[in-house]
């Protein structure tokens, strides 16, 4: 199906064809591959794309089901502010966060990507880790690259992933009669927030503010 703006391809094949040189389609998500080119297909031949082309990840099989949320519900972000990626391949960001102070227990009930328009792309995925109780408010001056050698050593603190978000993914909504335990002092205080851009055209200039909505 075609319009002015847009064209619609539909297709089907088996989900497991036994060919070695196939992708087996399950529920994890997928990278897909596109391409096109502005003039019609005609028999006998096609039209190179040249640039037009590019990856997606998806999940093709059970997407999440949206669940009803009241927007009237509180809600807080983590998100970097103003991180330069570097022009490398890799990098892993890392900044500490503290749970804002309740006076009773509260539970989170999603959380969701705030990926800054544009780096779609670009964030690969992001982690969220539960840091040690004992630490105070002077790890959130400042974020540094994960895993190097002068990262500070709260980092270390910061061993159980509470949440994590990988691209192609969308936000998640816990079951309705589970949470997220927050607001207690047996509860996450200062957390970790782990991202991982991925830059293999070494593109220069980026500026990230990218994190998650709880």
């Amino acid at each position: 199906m075609e319009n002015n703006t847009h064209t619609i391809l539909a297709f089907s094949r088996q989900l497991h064809t036994c060919d070695p040189n196939d992708k087996s389609l399950t529920e994890s998500t997928v990278r897909v591959i596109w391409a096109y080119h502005d003039k019609d297909f005609k028999y006998g031949g096609q039209n190179y794309h040249g640039s037009n082309r590019g990856t997606k990840s998806l999940r093709l099989l059970n997407p999440e089901k949206n669940a009803v949320i009241p927007s009237s519900l509180p809600y807080f972000d983590l998100a970097n502010q103003n991180v330069a990626i570097p022009e490398q391949d890799t990098t892993y960001w890392c900044q500490m966060f503290k749970i804002p102070i309740l006076h009773e227990k509260h539970h989170v009930i999603k959380v969701e990507p705030l990926i800054q328009k544009g780096h779609e792309s670009i964030v690969h995925h992001i982690l969220l880790y539960q840091c040690s109780s004992s630490l105070n408010d002077s790890v959130l001056d400042y974020g540094h690259e994960c895993y190097h050698p002068n990262m500070p050593d709260s980092f270390l603190t910061c061993q159980t992933v509470i949440f994590a978000w990988a691209i192609g993914g969308e936000g998640f909504i816990y079951p309705p009669h589970v949470g997220l335990s927050i607001g207690t002092a047996l509860d996450p205080q200062y957390v970790l927030m782990e991202v991982h851009y991925d830059n293999p055209s070494y593109v220069e200039g980026m500026i990230d503010n990218s994190g998650l909505r709880l």
